[in-house]
């Protein structure tokens, strides 16, 4: 079955390929431009068959990655913002991640306040439905002496015996993406694709998730999921998923939202300029003597899509 789902992937591909390089020989491109999610070219509503080939390929490239997923590299983003926005944390995690449920995560936390920002190195671990963080050194004190985790369970914001995450299901949900032009990723020219989904009125989304804490901070329950396919070949190279505040360092809370998520995940079909093996998550779970109790990154374990 896995089989013919990928050859499928593939002929799809090969396709919208197909449609995008005849058009090219006709002047009609799918349009250029920066590193951005803003289109770069208005679509009318005539729009060229060459784009909506595109757009149906994408769909059918990332419907057919949820039901046979390959393992890649995962990087969440998020930024938290104060009260009165006096202190952002922005926190980057990146590894790679198996769709098993596996994820071996390092980055930094950046914490900007009173004009200075100061930074430090996380760590985070996903085994058995449970993510670990590391503490930083300057809060191993009192009971978390000696303590150089925290742990969460994943699996918290789920569907009852669900194998995936409500965010398994907002992916299996995207029907209708849009063409936003072309950017570059890893050194090679990808086209990029975006729709935007209300969780609050998709099926099958876990009413846990919905009344998560990184939902309620967020401040909506509208996600923006962008697809990534290969220009030329059309096939799935990466996708994300992101809500609430724009994730930057210097972003300002609004009156709903205090926080912002982004969930990257690449490498989804070797789109890079000089393709390597895919990264294999390899995550074993911490010393339990040296895991702390009480819940740790509760966002990051809401946020994860296996």
């Amino acid at each position: 079955m896995a089989g013919r789902r990928r050859v499928r992937r593939a002929a799809s591909a090969a396709a919208a390929g197909l449609v995008l390089a005849a058009a090219a020989g006709c002047g009609n491109t799918v349009p250029m431009g920066a590193s951005t999610l803003s289109p770069t070219t208005s679509i009318s509503a005539s729009t060229p068959a060459s784009i909506l080939a595109a757009e149906r390929n994408a769909v059918t490239q990332l419907q057919d990655w949820v039901w046979d997923p390959d393992g890649g590299s995962l990087t969440y983003n998020t930024i938290q913002v104060t009260s009165g926005g006096n202190v952002n944390v922005m926190t980057i995690l990146t590894g790679p991640f198996d769709p098993s449920g596996t994820a071996s995560l390092t980055g930094s936390i950046e914490t900007l306040g009173s004009g200075s920002t100061v930074s430090g190195t996380s760590s985070a671990i996903e085994t058995n439905a449970v993510v670990y963080t590391t503490i930083p050194t300057g809060l191993q004190t009192a009971d978390r002496a000696d303590k150089q985790w925290e742990s969460s369970r994943v699996d918290a914001t789920w569907q009852g015996n669900a194998v995936h995450s409500g965010w398994w299901q907002l992916l299996y949900q995207v029907r209708d993406l849009k063409a936003q032009g072309a950017t570059g990723l890893g050194g090679i020219s990808v086209d990029v694709f975006t729709e935007v989904l209300d969780l609050s009125k998709l099926s099958d989304i876990p009413k846990s998730l919905l009344d998560s804490e990184a939902l309620r901070k967020a401040g909506t329950t509208k996600v923006e999921v962008d697809v990534y396919t290969l220009s030329g070949s059309g096939k799935l190279a990466r996708v994300t998923y992101k809500l609430g505040l724009p994730v930057a360092i210097d972003a300002a809370a609004t009156t709903t939202s205090t926080a912002g998520y982004e969930v990257d995940l690449s490498g989804l079909e070797e789109a890079t300029a000089t393709p390597s093996a895919t990264p294999v998550a390899s995550a074993g779970a911490p010393d339990p003597t040296t895991v702390a109790s009480g819940a740790g990154d509760e966002d990051l374990a809401a946020l994860l899509p296996f």
